[in-house]
């Protein structure tokens, strides 16, 4: 009995804890891209994911894309989808973020984080063959960067979670 309160005390807390106040995201909404990007903690969704609130980062990812939709530029745009997706991924939530990784795909992208994205989907689905090909392409364009050694993590850990793998080379 004790231990159960305890797990249902634990769960109430997390969730207390992952909870964004309406009115930091509205002042989220209105900053910048960049500014919005880089929010510190307690509420900046990069946090809110370190921390494990998968749901809270999502939401504020989605409220911020929504609320600017037509104000972003289409890179801005194609970085928030993938985030969402990333962020899923990191949670062990890798079916669901698919979806988002091909959103973050628009006609604007560059050769470089097509690359990178299409390397992503590619280990998501465990397509090796697609894998090394979305490698070769982006070392070709961005050698030495750190998404290249991310990407090097994912050909590295082919069968791990998203999660280690992007850890497997860095």
């Amino acid at each position: 009995m004790l231990s159960s309160l305890l797990v249902v005390a634990a769960a109430t807390t997390a969730a207390g804890s992952c909870a964004v106040p309406p009115q930091e995201v509205e002042q989220q909404a209105s900053l910048a891209y960049s500014t919005f990007d880089s929010q510190p903690p307690p509420h900046g969704w990069r946090h809110l994911s370190a921390i494990g609130c998968t749901d809270a980062a999502v939401s504020l990812l989605t409220s911020y894309a929504t609320r600017n939709l037509h104000g972003l530029a289409a890179a801005d745009a194609m970085e928030l989808s993938f985030h969402i997706g990333q962020v899923l991924a990191l949670a062990g939530r890798e079916t669901e973020s698919i979806a988002h990784f091909e959103r973050s795909l628009g006609p604007e992208a560059s050769r470089e984080w097509r690359a990178y994205v299409e390397a992503t989907l590619a280990f998501l689905r465990r397509d090796r063959a697609a894998l090394q090909a979305a490698r070769a392409d982006y070392a070709s364009v961005a050698p030495g960067s750190m998404r290249l050694r991310f990407i090097d993590g994912l050909v590295a850990c082919p069968d791990e979670p998203y999660v280690r793998a992007v850890h497997c080379r860095r």
